[in-house]
């Protein structure tokens, strides 16, 4: 369904309240990578705590992914104050991504991002865009593994599609007509399947222990390498990975040598998730730069970089003009698909 999709939009252009399809040629016009810029700033940015928003709940990638760059920041001395980790929830990110854009101008409000930071926004007619806030920094490209209950018969991704060409299989993912469900559709279309039965879930915590438990007849899960790696690693096991929606195979970390699911018959590649950091529209470019240089400071952090490793994330970091890009081009491709989708 995507395929020429993603390559025609980005060729033209380029997953509360509680305190707890092709980014590789979008990134390759941007540049590939981009340090921030170095300028000094002429006051001290920061002056109370910081609320880091999730817009998922606790467990997911993106909590994960937050918890763990606040533990590298206050690891390397990054800042002089406290960073919150606060978790809002709900309406498919609508929840955090309002709280976060009504604090214009305020750095001491940051947001990580998944991919429904474009496909909320632009789905459910939010009278704002991703691209009004302020983007940071891009910490890495998060890849799909296509995953099965621990004792499913399954053995390769053409086992799974026989079983979708046969049955209307029930699948779960993070919230509606996000990226998980937008990789399914891509799946249904590419591999000719019956309709999957799509359950959605309040993160990719609860995708993976939805999956576990068989939970409401669940068989398949596209998660990403970190909500799974727990129950993977449990003994026993309770969920395995049958392949990787990567290029190469895995050849590092705890999911070492994992086949592609293109070399099992599922060529897909190109779709990622965004692991970024924004802040606020209207945030003056010192304060950008501030947050910029912090990040890259975790994305040099041998913390990170072993996390990065353990699971078969991409090292991308991006800030400046090349994020910007990579935003426009993850918008403008998002906005394809929600049309592609009939989502509009």
């Amino acid at each position: 369904m995507l395929t020429a999709l993603a390559t025609t939009a980005l060729i033209a252009a380029a997953c509360g309240g509680t305190a707890q399809p092709s980014p590789t040629a979008a990134l390759t016009a941007a540049g590939g990578t981009a340090a921030p810029t170095t300028a000094p700033t002429a006051a001290p940015v920061l002056s109370r705590p910081v609320e880091f928003v999730i817009s998922t709940a606790p467990g997911g990638g993106s909590d994960i992914y937050a918890r763990i760059w606040i533990a590298a920041m206050e690891k390397e001395k990054a800042l002089s104050t406290s960073v919150l980790p606060v978790n809002k929830e709900g309406g498919a990110g609508a929840v955090a991504f309002t709280y976060v854009f009504e604090k214009k101008g305020d750095p001491h409000y940051i947001m990580v991002t998944l991919n429904s930071f474009f496909t909320t926004v632009i789905t459910q007619k939010l009278p704002y865009k991703a691209t009004d806030f302020t983007p940071l920094a891009n910490m890495a490209l998060d890849p799909f593994f296509l995953w099965v209950n621990a004792d499913s018969t399954w053995k390769n991704a053409g086992d799974f599609v026989k079983a979708a060409q046969d049955n209307a299989l029930t699948v779960s993912g993070t919230g509606s007509k996000q990226e998980d469900e937008v990789l399914f559709r891509r799946i249904q279309d590419l591999a000719k399947t019956k309709p999957f039965n799509y359950v959605p879930q309040s993160g990719g915590g609860a995708v993976a222990t939805a999956l576990a438990g068989k939970q409401g007849g669940v068989v398949v899960t596209v998660n990403n390498p970190s909500e799974g790696l727990g129950l993977y690693q449990a003994s026993p096991p309770k969920i395995k990975p049958l392949c990787a929606f990567t290029a190469d195979p895995i050849k590092e970390g705890a999911y070492k040598d994992l086949a592609t699911c293109k070399s099992q018959g599922l060529d897909i590649t190109d779709y990622f998730i965004v692991r970024a950091i924004v802040g606020p529209p209207g945030l003056t470019a010192a304060q950008t730069t501030f947050w910029a240089d912090t990040f890259k400071k975790v994305a040099d952090s041998a913390d990170w970089k072993k996390f990065m490793t353990d699971n078969a994330l991409q090292p991308n970091y991006l800030a400046g003009d090349a994020l910007k890009k990579l935003f426009d081009d993850y918008n403008k491709l998002h906005q394809d698909i929600a049309q592609k989708n009939g989502w509009l």
